[in-house]
């Protein structure tokens, strides 16, 4: 099967291909080339407001959704235009395209202009996020790949960009990294499954009793860890994103120099906060003096230090509470390496049968290859007529 997938939730433009193989019965598990994987980033366009502008980041995806699509198919092998295409195409595809891009005019004269005379190329399916995200720039990679979907006339899969995140830390890159195209292998997941999904937006514990079904069991009640990171580096004066920021400078900081709370720590539930968490370290800000670059590192290592007991208590018990077979980290805040390193030693400490992935750094930020592996095996596909009724949901929720 061959996938062609389109990521644009919010500030990365994203669009992936590739195809997966069934290993054989002594390796098992799924071969994944990817065929093409691009990711144009807008940080540059948003670092000066501090945060994501959501029309900004539309007007980002509409400019680079064609020309991204065009390099992908090319580095595919994908890419051939013919003039016999435009003749061949049915007149209702090209009414519906316009019908579909009606509302980005610029992106419509774009894909007439680019796509429309190009070859049907050989997949077998369209991939999109439908949410959660931010809504003008989930619309706008609904509509391109409805557009595309109709056009070449190709059944179309929403997918949850969560269960993107949950799914990229099964894509296990290959031994040998020479190999091109990149070569990932999708393992033999074992049920029930657990993954602790932190980003700026979210942070989830969401359980797997087998593929795609999906139950979230706890999630923050107010601010994400990423969002919180990202506040607290603004407070210290860093730069955006702030997250690998504040990960930079606590690596040289002392974790245990300020005792920063443990938001909902003890609960029963799997619930997280990390409003409070921040407001602690404003308040710290304000009595600490004149901000020295070393007072710095040290409020940034104990307030990381402060989130990841957080995640990592309530992850544990929740594994042990379910027996946990696998547990799974995924989203932005995966690339952390003091998250990663801490979940890792814990669950080889206290689970040491269970299995534990994590997705490659690479992986970790918001691209298209994980929603190529989140759309493989999802039961959500539409025909192209039935793609019409697709929306974007800026509040989608997994389950």
């Amino acid at each position: 099967m061959k996938i062609l997938a389109v990521e644009t939730s919010c500030d990365e433009t994203a669009i992936a291909i590739a195809d997966f193989h069934r290993g054989s019965r002594k390796n098992g598990g799924i071969r994944v080339r990817a065929l093409s994987h691009i990711v144009s980033s807008q940080v540059k366009v948003h670092a000066k407001f501090g945060g994501v502008v959501p029309n900004l980041a539309r007007r980002e995806h509409e400019k680079n959704l064609v020309p991204m699509l065009r390099s992908a198919l090319a580095e595919a092998h994908l890419l051939k235009k013919s003039h016999r295409a435009v003749a061949n195409t049915p007149i209702h595809r090209c009414i519906k395209v316009e019908e579909i891009l009606q509302r980005e005019p610029n992106l419509l004269r774009q894909f007439k202009k680019s796509i429309v005379p190009l070859t049907p190329p050989d997949i077998d399916a369209i991939a999109v996020t439908y949410g959660p995200g931010l809504a003008p720039a989930l619309w706008t990679g609904v509509n391109f790949s409805r557009a595309l979907a109709h056009l070449w006339n190709k059944p179309l899969i929403p997918t949850n960009h969560m269960a993107g995140h949950l799914y990229s830390a099964f894509l296990q890159k290959s031994e040998s990294p020479s190999l091109q195209p990149t070569i990932y292998n999708l393992p033999i997941i074992e049920f029930h499954l657990l993954a602790l999904l932190v980003s700026g937006g979210h942070t989830e514990l969401v359980l797997m009793a087998g593929p795609n079904k999906f139950k979230i069991i706890g999630e923050t009640r107010d601010d994400a860890v990423g969002e919180a990171f990202d506040k607290v580096a603004r407070i210290l004066g860093l730069k955006y994103p702030g997250g690998p920021e504040i990960a930079r400078l606590a690596e040289k900081g002392d974790p245990k120099k300020y005792p920063l709370p443990r938001p909902m720590l003890h609960t029963r539930d799997y619930d997280f906060s990390f409003s409070g968490l921040k407001t602690a370290v404003l308040y710290l800000v304000r009595d600490v003096g004149k901000l020295t670059p070393q007072k710095k590192k040290d409020i940034a290592a104990s307030f990381q230090a402060a989130a990841i007991e957080v995640l990592i208590k309530k992850t544990m018990r929740a594994a042990k509470e379910y027996k946990i077979k696998t547990l799974a980290l995924g989203g932005g805040v995966a690339a952390n390496a003091a998250l990663r390193a801490a979940l890792g030693s814990t669950i080889a400490k206290d689970l040491p049968d269970t299995a534990f992935f994590i997705p490659d750094p690479s992986l970790c930020g918001d691209n298209a290859l994980m929603i190529v592996a989140a759309a493989y095996f999802s039961d959500k596909k539409k025909s192209p007529e039935r793609a019409m009724s697709l929306r974007a949901d800026a509040n989608a929720r997994l389950g």
